[in-house]
């Protein structure tokens, strides 16, 4: 079973609401919907909520691609230089492609650090 940390980032991460698991937390492929519409938890209560988000992104990014340039220059014979082309297309496409996720992952931990009040502030 799943710790309320682990349980808020994984339902924030399908873009499901952690407060009440129902509402959808997606209102664009790039934004998030500023409320659930189930339960009305704000999705970023506070001013600034997203820089944990950017930070979570960025990091699982970088990981990944460093990862990546390990594994490739270990099992491949590319260059160096179109290794380095390949993972930051990669690095950049995996960020764009999962940012609304990773952002609303960070909305999950959130609530379970500080609880998301239903209605409002």
């Amino acid at each position: 079973m799943l710790g309320p940390m682990a349980r808020g980032a994984w339902d924030g991460f399908r873009l499901r609401c952690p407060a009440c698991r129902r509402g959808a937390m997606s209102r664009g492929l790039f934004q998030l919907a500023d409320r659930c519409p189930v339960c009305g938890a704000p999705f970023e209560p506070e001013e600034g909520d997203f820089v944990g988000a950017m930070l979570v992104a960025y990091s699982v990014t970088a990981v990944l691609v460093v990862i990546g340039i390990y594994v490739t220059a270990a099992l491949t014979p590319l260059s160096p230089r179109t290794q380095l082309v390949l993972w930051c297309l990669f690095g950049a496409g995996f960020l764009i492609g999962t940012y609304r996720n990773m952002k609303g992952a960070w909305v999950g931990i959130l609530h379970a650090m500080t609880g998301l009040r239903r209605g409002g502030r």
